[in-house]
């Protein structure tokens, strides 16, 4: 995610946004530089006196309702990941609480490694498109290796948690309300992790992406054309500029549309689940990697 620390930070920002949507600038860029001959007769054509103000008025209420929907949905998903920390911790404090002294302490270890292990697979098959291809680290799929998991998922964890709730309960381990409290975290962290998966699968309608992405190109060229048309060179390079802005600006917040896809925008998912490596099974020297996110250089940080 990106984290700007400076005035140079935010000029890396700004050359990456543009390097990213490089095609599309210069495609406007084409655009503006052929309409330049024409600009006189295209301005007369296709610009009437309010259809700027009107396209304007339409495109700021179309890209204010698409940023607050897609900044709400990048919200909802940092809530969630935050609803995941507590209650990984609530599994921790549960297990130290209402266990016995007497429960082997591998077996009690066992049980937060499964949970680490269910944090790191949910951050992978957030960033993936396929859920059959989950790729996880390489610390979390050695600990998987170590727990007997060759090909761990979110679900056959779950599953297998609430294995072990239930196997603990029968030996006598656990009575009714204890394992009552076991499943309440269960089901919070269950809660937590469909809706993560909701706004990953279900974003916003593509009609509606579509239709404000053709709205800005239009209005961005109408722009151009309009400054164009004033006559000096200083407007039609300011109203080029302006274009561009308009591209910029709708991309972004298609960017901030999927809170798990850009590294650079989204959520830092590899420090929420070093975080909860870290309280859950403490820096120990075999899993201190898992504690640690992938180190990053200048204002990148995941």
């Amino acid at each position: 995610m990106i984290r700007p620390r400076g005035c140079l930070d935010y000029l890396q920002l700004s050359w990456w946004l543009m390097r990213r949507q490089g095609r599309s600038l210069l495609l406007a860029t084409l655009l503006c530089v052929l309409s330049l001959p024409v600009n006189v007769t295209v301005a007369r054509t296709l610009l009437p006196e309010t259809l700027v103000q009107v396209l304007g008025l339409l495109l700021s209420l179309f890209l204010g309702f698409r940023y607050s929907q897609a900044y709400n949905r990048w919200w909802e998903a940092r809530v969630l990941w935050g609803a995941l920390v507590n209650e990984s911790r609530n599994w921790r404090d549960l297990l130290t609480r209402v266990l016995p002294s007497q429960l082997p302490l591998s077996l009690r270890r066992r049980l937060l490694q499964q949970l680490v292990l269910l944090m790191w697979c949910l951050n992978a098959e957030l960033r993936g498109f396929d859920r059959e291809a989950t790729v996880l680290a390489p610390q979390a799929q050695a600990l998987a290796l170590k727990l007997g998991f060759k090909n761990p998922c979110v679900q056959r964890l779950l599953q297998q948690m609430a294995k072990e709730q239930y196997k603990l309960h029968q030996d006598g381990w656990l009575d009714s309300v204890e394992s009552r409290e076991f499943g309440r975290v269960q089901q919070a962290i269950t809660n937590a992790l469909g809706g993560l998966e909701r706004i990953r699968h279900q974003p916003l309608p593509a009609s509606s992406t579509s239709f404000i992405r053709a709205l800005t190109w239009v209005y961005g060229y109408l722009v151009f054309l309009k400054l164009d048309a004033i006559g000096p060179t200083t407007s039609a390079l300011v109203g080029w500029l302006v274009f561009l802005v308009f591209l910029m600006a709708e991309r972004i917040g298609t960017v901030l549309e999927h809170p798990f896809d850009d590294a650079r925008f989204a959520l830092p998912m590899d420090r929420f689940c070093a975080l909860i490596s870290f309280d859950l099974l403490g820096a120990s020297d075999q899993l201190a990697p898992l504690a640690q996110p992938s180190p990053t250089k200048g204002p990148w940080l995941r």
